[in-house]
This record gives structure tokens, sequence and C-alpha cells, in this order.
């Protein structure tokens, strides 16, 4: 438009150009809606320079598109976008959006429970402010269509207008008004339309993509610039003025029906060519463009160390393929490894420069390049630089120069390379090294030889142990970058081998960052698979020794970390590790140490899909018959359901505080008839989460006071904020005296994290039908009870709050009726609850020694 009424006033003072100045003028098809106060969370209110305080961040303003446009006439195409509300506006969406909702909303559901539970969102983004209850659920939509190119402008009282009489009547607005109410429906929300575009306002329009007005074409009679942006110097003709160019969304002569950046963009960039062409200028395209030197800081920024060992095998006669080459050196002993040391001065640009180089040193020995060892010179590693080669792929690269005692020097470049494709296969990108050694110090001299280097587990935990943050001030700062780092470096391995130090914030701001103990256990093989519906598990296994597999499973909002906490003096994994089991840990698809752990699933498809999925993999591995299974809680529970759903694979199982039946205190019982999952999934609540930190927004500083007036937490003396989480969540699911301090403070802290609401719905309906049901409700499992005639060892606390010591006494009292009354055993456990029987400071004493003794008999 700028660009427009610049022309226009110059045609006033006298410059001669196309009488065109001023026609052709789209809107875009632009088009604006909402769905307001839906069932799903949306975020999508920014913050503008506020802090978001602990609430969702809002991301790209546009990530999601739905395009009509394949296979519809051109002009009745259209994309409708996602979009986000500037935060500027923020504080007053709440009253607009409600206005808005009464005056022109659409509902799209109805219903009583519906109603109710909209008024309350309304209530709280009213009371919380815009990034709670309705306005959070609230999706924006912006369309880009095609409206002609019939609007004009022009000069009038020295300002510019627009005249365009009639657009918003056009029937593509009717249309694109309708889609709009369509997509809201699943969404469940009420449809808001564009607010100016109404009767009263005579269908008033808004559009930010304004194109047109100074149209391109072949000649001035009906265009303003040509094809190369230059503007027409006279009525007709194709003359132009020398020097004068237009490039920007006013040359466009036409409706885009979709974002015209990049159109805009192309046609500048070819306009800008032309004209250098033109004039014999040369534009230097080089990137990345680095700023200016600030200056040097004498305040030294945080740097990392870490020593690395590899092993493998490499051929002089492979010169092309890696892998022939390291089987060819394996079948001839053609060795070679590694023990390298990186370092870095500048973690961050590690981190954030693909082109930031540490240094790498140390040491290799290659009988067939040298008898003697070869020391490294010149060493560069580079940390996950993108292949272009290779979609959604990043390299570690390797660079040195071998330098052996005969004088010879080699140059070695290896690549890790990391694929973008899940958790299933990163243990073998993270410790495999594809390697290629020239001889001579370029990659223009002859290939060498060329071979493949593995890490073995041992030697990846002992590197993760070697990590070590240069120049911090504190602990705080060195626990920061090394878990900063290491989880960068290794991803999702990092919580299985990560170092010494706690990254965890403790709730405690006062609290020392925890160092944590060795386990007494062996480095674990890491197998990350899939689940027949694709979802990732994982298996830790820790091999103590030849009595065969045992499969450990957790509960709901924590992960397989309740068994290997070092915060206890001895915990399960180190007490059947030490008693020679094959241990086995278990993390399904809601397991805390997944990505998955927030998405909505239920207990239906942890049995039907990820024990199958787990059981089948360790036999395969192990290649027994059958395993045996420990499984605590929610594990226990879904466990039960894949035996009655007919899991094979099992010789015998031990199940911690729950199976088949279910008996719940009344406090639970009151909690559950209050639909109160229901009532957050309705709310659009997806997960809750145990772990909270001095970090923490004030909103959920506000939560942690409320729960302090918890009747538990008063009485009981619960000071700890994630406790009294836990026992919201879940009710009380320990005895304090039962804790020590390190896992009480600390380690609580670490192991729970977050449930989706889904799985809490599920849980829900079993209590109310007092057995495991399906999570429609069903009584989809019990029917089989056939299915349990197998060894069972069932555990439960004595004073469990959260599960009832009836729930197994039922199902125990059932199976031996039922079946050989010797195969089965129950243990009450005095003075226990609920999980403090897997990490009570006294469990090895008081309850491992019945778990082992189940698993020795079968």
């Amino acid at each position: 438009m700028g660009s427009t009424e610049i022309l226009l006033r110059s045609k006033e003072k006298g410059l001669t150009v196309s009488d065109a100045v001023g026609v052709r003028f789209s809107g875009n098809g632009d088009m604006l809606g909402f769905s307001y106060n839906g069932n799903t969370k949306i975020n999508g209110i920014g913050f503008g320079t506020k802090k978001t305080n602990g609430n969702a961040n809002v991301g790209p303003c546009i990530t999601g598109v739905i395009d009509t446009r394949k296979g519809a006439p051109l002009n009745e195409g259209m994309i409708i976008e996602e979009g986000s509300v500037p935060g500027a506006i923020s504080s007053q969406l709440s009253a607009i959006f409600a206005l808005g909702s009464k005056l022109t909303g659409i509902k799209t559901k109805r219903g009583f429970f519906q109603w109710v539970i909209e008024k309350i969102r309304i209530f709280l983004s009213f009371i919380l402010g815009p990034y709670r209850g309705a306005v959070r659920n609230t999706q924006t939509y912006l369309v880009m269509a095609h409206d002609g190119n019939d609007g004009k402008m022009f000069l009038q009282n020295d300002r510019l207008r627009i005249s365009w009489p009639n657009v918003g009547k056009k029937p593509i607005f009717e249309k694109i008004s309708t889609i709009l109410k369509e997509a809201t429906v699943p969404l469940q929300g009420t449809y808001i339309k564009n607010p100016v575009w109404n009767r009263l306002t005579d269908q008033d329009l808004i559009s930010v993509h304004p194109l047109g007005g100074c149209p391109m074409g072949e000649d001035a009679s009906f265009s303003v610039v040509n094809e190369n942006c230059q503007v027409y110097s006279g009525k007709s003709g194709t003359e132009t003025h020398d020097g004068l160019y237009i490039m920007d969304g006013s040359v466009i002569p036409r409706s885009l029906g979709v974002n015209p950046l990049l159109t805009i963009c192309a046609i500048s960039e070819r306009a800008c060519e032309k004209l250098t062409a033109q004039k014999e200028l040369k534009i230097n395209y080089n990137l990345p463009s680095y700023p200016k030197n600030k200056g040097v800081s004498d305040e030294k920024v945080l740097g990392i160390e870490f020593t690395e060992c590899m092993k493998g095998f490499f051929s002089t006669q492979s010169k092309e393929n890696m892998e022939r080459g390291y089987q060819i050196g394996k079948d001839e002993g053609s060795s070679i490894e590694f023990l390298l040391t990186i370092r870095s001065e500048n973690l961050e640009e590690m981190v954030g420069n693909p082109d930031h180089k540490a240094t790498l040193f140390g040491t290799v020995k290659a009988p067939f390049i040298s008898k003697d060892v070869i020391t490294v010179t010149g060493g560069e590693f580079l940390l996950f630089i993108s292949r272009e080669d290779r979609v959604e792929t990043r390299n570690m690269v390797y660079r040195m120069i071998l330098n052996t005692e005969e004088g010879k020097k080699y140059l070695f470049v290896g690549a890790k390379w990391i694929q973008d494709d899940g958790l299933t296969n990163i243990w073998r990108d993270t410790s495999t090294l594809y390697t290629t050694i020239y001889d001579g110090e370029t990659e223009n001299s002859p290939v060498f030889g060329k071979g493949i280097l593995h890490i073995l587990p041992e030697d990846f935990a002992k590197q993760m142990t070697t990590m070590k943050v240069v120049n911090s001030k504190s602990i705080l700062d060195e626990v920061k970058g090394l878990a900063k780092f290491g989880s960068f470096f290794a991803g999702a391995l990092y919580d299985v081998y990560g170092g010494v130090a706690s990254s965890i914030v403790p709730w405690d701001k006062d609290a020392r960052p925890r160092t944590k103990r060795p386990l007494r256990v062996s480095s674990p093989e890491v197998h990350f698979f899939k689940a027949s519906d694709g979802a990732d598990l994982r298996l830790l296994r820790y091999k103590g020794g030849n009595k065969g597999p045992v499969l450990l499973s957790p509960g709901l909002g924590v992960s397989s970390l309740i068994f290997s906490i070092d915060t206890v003096d001895t915990n399960l994994l180190e007490y059947l590790f030490e008693n020679r089991y094959d241990v086995w840990l278990f993390d399904y698809r809601t397991s805390i140490a997944l990505p998955s752990a927030p998405l909505p699933n239920s207990g239906d498809v942890i049995a039907t899909k990820d024990y199958p999925a787990a059981v089948n993999k360790v036999r395969e591995l192990t290649k027994v018959d059958k395993i045996q299974v420990v499984a605590h809680c929610f594990g226990a529970t879904t466990f039960t359901m894949a035996l009655l759903a007919g899991l094979e694979g099992v010789r015998s199982v031990v199940l911690s505080q729950i199976s088949a039946d279910v008996e719940v205190p009344t406090s639970m019982d009151i909690k559950v008839g209050l639909h109160t999952a229901e009532i957050l999934d309705a709310l659009g609540i997806e997960d809750m989460t145990a772990y909270t930190s001095d970090k923490d927004g004030w909103l959920d500083k506000f939560f942690n006071s409320v729960l302090a007036l918890q009747p538990q937490s008063l009485f009981s003396h619960d000071v700890n904020p994630v406790s009294r989480r836990i026992s919201f969540l879940y009710g009380s699911l320990y005895r304090l005296e039962n804790l020590n301090e390190e896992t009480y403070r600390y380690g609580l802290g670490e192991m729970f994290g977050v449930s989706n609401i889904k799985a809490f719905e599920h849980l829900s309906k079993m209590i109310r039908a007092h057995k495991v049901v399906n999570s429609e409700g069903k009584d989809a499992y019990v029917p089989n009870w056939d299915r349990l005639n197998l060894p069972i060892t069932f555990i439960h606390g004595a004073e469990n709050r959260c599960y009832l010591p009836e729930s197994t006494e039922l199902t125990y009292k059932k199976l031996i009726d039922r079946f050989d009354p010797n195969q089965y055993k129950r243990h009450v456990i005095p003075d226990y609850g609920h999980i403090d029987c897997i990490f009570g400071k006294d469990a090895h004493r008081d309850v491992y020694p019945l778990i082992l003794r189940s698993l020795n008999l079968y």
C-alpha cells in the first residue's frame, strides 16, 4: 500500500506513470475466525515480554494447515491455518471472547454437562487469566482464499483510500464461514465469526496481505511494472523509468490464496538478479553472516570436557564400503581402538553452533598400521552437523591426524549418523562410528582403509562419568552444564548412563545439588523397541548371573527408576543382581522416562501391546522360552490384564499391591465418585504432574500452598511439595517413616513426574467396578480367569491407603479356590504402605527377600 501511495502522490506531482496505479487491489481473501472454549488445550495466546511462569509455550504462530486447493477450481480453493494472538492484548481476551460468544457465537455441542464445563472454563479465564480455561482452549483460524482483484486505491483529502463496495458479501466469505464452523465441531467449541464481518459494519473485512495497486503486466496500458519490477514511464508502451523499481506485494496483480511472502520474495529476488546482471554487479551470497566482534570479555564461559573409548575393525582391502571393511577386518583380526579426550571452551557454542569445533587429542591403537601406540594431533570434533543427503540425519564428526612412530601420517575421519527416527535406534546411532582412514593428511589423499568402531555399554558408562564442566563457578553451574551437554550428546541415553550428578532441580531452594552413588551393578544394555502400534518402549538389561531373566515393571507417573534409585542403601535392582538374576527394567509407554508419558493412553494398550512386545523382546534376546515378572501398582494392574488377555511366555509373577480386584479407601471412593478424572479431561487437562520445584511459577506455588492444607499433610508433617502432590494424585503411597532423608528430599522429585488423564479415567472405572475392566468400563478381562493358572506371589503393605490389602486378598482367595493353591503366595508387610515396599529404606530387609524367595521357587 505504501508503494501505491508513493506513486499516486508522484503522479500528482507530475511523474508520468501508468493509469493502472491503484487498480487490481486484493485482500488475498483473508478471513478471521475462532473456535472458542473447546475441549482441547490450544495454548494460542502469546506472552509478549512477559515470562511464561510455567505456562505452556506458544511456539510459532502457524504450525498447521488445512489445504482445500487440490482438486478445487482455482478461485474456490482456500488455506486454513491456525494462528496465535499477540500477548499485548492478552488481558482483554477473556472479556472479548466471552462477549463475542454471546453476540455471534454458534455452539457446536450441547448438553448440560458440556454447559457446566464451559461455564467453569470461562470462569477460570476471568479469574486466572487467558492462559487458563476458555481462552486457553481457543483456536484462531487464519484463512486465505480468492476475493477477486476489483478493489481500487486512490488519494482523497491527502489520504490513501480503498474503495471496494460489497466485497464482504461475496459468496466466498460465506463459504469460508461455513467451513470454519465445521472445523470447530471436532473441537467442541463455540464458533465466533470475524468480529468486523457483520451486518452492522456492512460485512467489512480485515486483510493482513494487501496485494496489487501497482500490478505487473506486459505494458503500461493496464499495468504499472514489467516482469523485472521496473516502473513504466508512460501510459502505454513498455518504456520504463531508469532506476525506479517496485519490489513488494503491490506488484502482485491478483489474490494468491496462500501466504504471499514466498511469492513476493521470489519476484523481488529475480528482479534483483536481473538488475545486478544489467549493471554487471555481483551479489555475495555467502552464508552465514557473522556479527562484528563485540570485544573479548574477561569473564570465562562454561566449557565441557569428556573422554571416549571406541573399538572396532577396519581393512585396507575395502576402499569404498565401511560395513565390508569392518567385516573383513574382523575376519583378519585388523583391530582399531582409540582413547580420546574432547574439550570445548564454550559449551553454549558447542551445542548451539554446528560450525563450532572442539579440540580432540589422545591415542590410537591399530596394529595393522603401527605396532606402537599412535599419537593424535590436529584433532577436531564437531557436534551434530546436518546432512543434506539424508533427511533428518545429523553427524558427529571426528577428524584427526594419526602420527606413527615410523614417521607416517594418516587422516582419520569418523562420523556417527544420528537419525531423528524416534528412540528405537538411538543406541546404534550413538555408539557406532563409521570410519575412513586416508594415506596422507588430507581427504584428497588416497583412501587407506575403511571400517567401523563401536562403544561398549561399560565404556559408554565410563564416558558419562568423565564429563566435566570447565570454568564453572559453582556446583549448580556444573550440574546444569553437565545436564545440558549430556542430554544433547547422548539424548535419551543420558538418563541411563548420565554421570554422578542429578540434573533434577530440587523442591527445596536451600538443597545442595545431589551427587549420585554408583550402583553395584554392571553397565546396562539399552534396548529401545516398538510395540505393535509403533509406540516407543525401553528395556534396560543388567545381567547379574545365570538364574534367568526377570522383568521389573513400574507404576503410573514414574519410571523403572523406582527399582534402581540410588538414594537407598540397596535397591531392588542391586538386590536381584547380587543374587545372580538377569534383570530387565521395563519402561512402557506411560513411563516418565519416555516422551510419550503425557500422551492419552489407557491401561488397555499397555496390557495388549506393550507387555507382549516386552516379553517377546526379552525371550528373543535371552533365548529362553519363559521369563519371570515383578510388577508394581499400575504395572501390576496392567500386567494382570495382559495375562487375562492371553499373554504367553511367563513362568511366574510377583505382583505388588494390586491385581484383578480393586478395593480403595473411602477418600479415594469419594474422589472417583465425583468423576474427578472425567471432569479434568473435559476441562482440557490432559495430564498432571507430581514434580514441582523452586523454579515453578506462581500458580504452581499457589497449588502447592493449597495442598499443604490437606489433612494428611498437616497431620503427617509432610513439608515436601512433591510428596503432597503425590498424595493428591494417588492417595497415600508410603509411610514417611519408611523413607530415608535422601529419598524424601531428592528421590521423590527424581522418580515421580507426569501422568496422563486417560489413565486416571481408566483407573476410576476400575475402582467403580471393583475389578479390572477395559477403558470403556466393560468386563473384558475377568471372564478369562483361567489364564491366571500360573505361580503368582502377591506383596501388599498392611498400611496401604492407596489400594487396601483386601484387593489382593480377594484375588488370592479366588485363585486358590480354582487352581492348585501351592502355586500362590501372599505376603502382607507390617508397617508398610504402598510404594515404600519398593524403595523404603529397609525394604531390602523386609520385602526383597520375599520377592527373591518367590523367584527362586520357580
